[in-house]
């Protein structure tokens, strides 16, 4: 008597079915009225649901099949997941994808080479799409590249020339302990680079540029003048010589500019009537003793900065008012930073920790930094000028190599795309 129970297949079976993934005795089993019903054309709603299941079926089947295939993706699937885990919870982890593209790209390549797995299921074996696999594999490094870019697929980096006169300035010994804006607008006014600061200082680091080391001192707020001699500051700092001992250095220096005005070095005791005599060969210099607009002198409150000093600013007799004012008092809390800066970068970018052997080479030292400072190193703040520049008029402006920027840039692009020396040639 026949069994009249009818058969409940495993939704499976039918789709092992319609792929020809059942073997001929597993066929014999199945009654022939089932196979015509499904042999019948059907439409089904949300089939895209299983597209890339019932896509991978026939490479899913072979890897069932196949024990030691079977054995080896379970293994890399376990591998995969603790990957998994640990990459989601690193910090930046995208970065770390993107720093190890070449390794993640080859081991896929081996996987899908020595194995019947596609790209794209490779591709979630590391957590990336076969979008990011394959331009990854597109990339090509170049060797003679500084960040290993392909000039023609990154036409807006620097060129080689570009890249090779920043690594000249950064690497010439006369260069040492100069800070980068000094080296970046030094590098534009000599038509050398023509680039933002920003890509400046990120190429001039790579290429091994050191920052000059400088005493951690913690920021002082100071004043800022609005235009030249409306803020003049002076200090004094000690200089040893090796045979002649301690000299007492003074700056006179204007806050709109960073110019040192003028400067002198004493061996004996630095009183009151050589900051004095120090500010009046200033102001005739400069011709300041008819200057309409008035003048305020910042000091510290040093014994120097009193007395007979105190006497001639009280007592000008000349157009302008002069005022001197203390600095971090009660009355004026503000610091007389811009005169410790220039002790600072005197003794650590000039200076660079050596000292003079005597008083006339102490003088001859002194001579050559007030000459760097104002007519070689490029104050941030003045965009390119020298100090001694905006003294003698021209203003500060932060555009004023715009042009010639935009200009390099689009050479640059033309530059890079016909690099005679790129992989992707022919």
């Amino acid at each position: 008597m026949m069994n009249s129970t009818k058969r409940n297949y495993n939704p499976l079976i039918p789709l092992f079915y319609s792929k020809e993934l059942l073997s001929k005795q597993q066929l014999d089993t199945i009654p022939k009225r089932t196979q015509q019903h499904w042999n019948k054309e059907k439409s089904y709603d949300f089939t895209h649901w299983v597209s890339p299941f019932i896509d991978d079926i026939e490479n899913i089947q072979k890897i069932y099949q196949r024990t030691q295939i079977r054995k080896t993706m379970q293994f890399i699937i376990k591998i995969s997941d603790g990957y998994h885990k640990i990459l989601s919870e690193v910090h930046n982890n995208k970065q770390i994808l993107k720093n190890n593209a070449h390794h993640i790209v080859h081991s896929i390549d081996e996987i899908t080479c020595q194995s019947s797995i596609k790209i794209k299921r490779a591709c979630k074996f590391y957590g990336v799409s076969s979008d990011w696999y394959y331009r990854e594999k597109r990339k090509v490094n170049c060797s003679l590249n500084l960040f290993n870019k392909c000039f023609k697929q990154h036409p807006n980096q620097l060129t080689l020339e570009e890249t090779n006169a920043i690594e000249r300035l950064v690497k010439d010994p006369k260069h040492f302990g100069k800070t980068k804006v000094t080296l970046y607008y030094h590098a534009l006014r000599n038509d050398l680079v023509s680039c933002a600061k920003s890509t400046f200082s990120k190429y001039a680091k790579a290429l091994g540029y050191k920052k000059p080391k400088k005493p951690k001192i913690p920021p002082r707020k100071g004043v800022r003048a609005s235009r030249i001699f409306e803020w003049l500051h002076v200090d004094i700092t000690l200089v040893p010589t090796l045979e002649e001992g301690m000299q007492k250095v003074a700056f006179v220096k204007d806050n709109f500019s960073k110019a040192i005005l003028h400067y002198a070095s004493v061996s004996e005791k630095a009183d009151s009537r050589f900051i004095t005599k120090l500010f009046k060969e200033t102001f005739e210099k400069y011709d300041l003793n008819k200057a309409v607009k008035p003048i305020h002198i910042l000091t510290d409150g040093g014994p120097e900065n009193k007395g007979t000093f105190t006497t001639w600013v009280n007592h000008f007799q000349a157009p302008p008012t002069v005022t001197k004012i203390t600095a971090r008092t009660i009355d004026f809390p503000l610091s007389n930073s811009m005169a410790e800066s220039t002790h600072s970068i005197y003794k650590t970018e000039f200076l660079k920790g050596q000292v003079s052997r005597t008083i006339k080479s102490h003088r001859s030292n002194l001579d050559q930094f007030v000459d760097y400072y104002n007519n070689v190193r490029f104050p941030a703040d003045l965009h390119g000028l020298h100090p001694l520049e905006v003294v003698n008029g021209k203003l500060p402006d932060k555009d004023y190599f715009k042009t010639q920027i935009a200009e390099a840039k689009l050479n640059r692009v033309i530059t890079n795309k016909a690099f005679n020396k790129c992989a992707l040639m022919g």
